[in-house]
């Protein structure tokens, strides 16, 4: 892949401002009282830079996922576990840290989003997030570590994380979502390492 330019370095980050200021904003105060004009306020770009960079307001909410997942992605790069467990743990910890560092008022936006949205962006299989958490996932079942269905486990994962930060949402961010994001990540391990017959 050629390195980035100059000019394409400079859109890159002005997107990511116009995104950072926008859930500053939605943290704040309701999503739906919010309007273009003030997210370019803050950000200090015009409404034109906004739509060059973003087709609407809703779009910022789907580029959430999108870079959330470009920054797990480098962060990975960068060195992750060689462990697979502990590979699913570094991931689902740096989702749970996006989420604390974003908020509970503005993370509650993204979930209001996407259940009215008809692209559920947080269920695409093909997403680094997914592909990766399977990956490992499949190692493990490789190594004899757990036993089941790749999918289901994965699936299981995935959907107990999302309802982690649903409950901490409804708390109000009253708790460490780091720290219980690992624990129930670590609980549905255990139970695919001896699974249960099914009833």
């Amino acid at each position: 892949m050629a390195p980035m330019t100059n000019r394409q370095k400079q859109a890159m980050a002005t997107k990511r401002k116009i995104f950072n200021c926008a859930v500053e904003l939605f943290a704040q105060k309701s999503y739906e009282n919010i309007t273009v004009q003030d997210i370019c306020q803050k950000a200090y770009v015009s409404v034109g830079a906004f739509y060059h960079h973003f087709k609407s307001k809703e779009n910022i909410l789907d580029e959430g996922y999108r870079l959330f997942d470009g920054a797990s992605e480098a962060a990975w790069n960068d060195g992750h576990p060689a462990s697979p467990a502990e590979s699913i743990r570094f991931l689902v910890q740096a989702q749970a840290r996006s989420m604390e560092k974003m908020g509970a008022p503005a993370a509650l936006q993204y979930f209001k989003h996407q259940l009215s949205s008809s692209e559920k962006y947080i269920l695409n299989p093909d997403r680094f997030f997914y592909r990766t958490i399977k990956a490992s996932v499949e190692q493990m079942i490789a190594e004899n570590t757990l036993q089941g269905d790749s999918f289901e486990i994965t699936e299981d994962l995935l959907s107990g994380t999302r309802g982690i930060i649903y409950d901490w949402c409804l708390h109000n961010g009253s708790y460490n979502l780091s720290r219980k994001t690992l624990r129930i990540t670590d609980m549905v391990l255990l139970y695919y390492k001896n699974p249960r017959p099914a009833v």
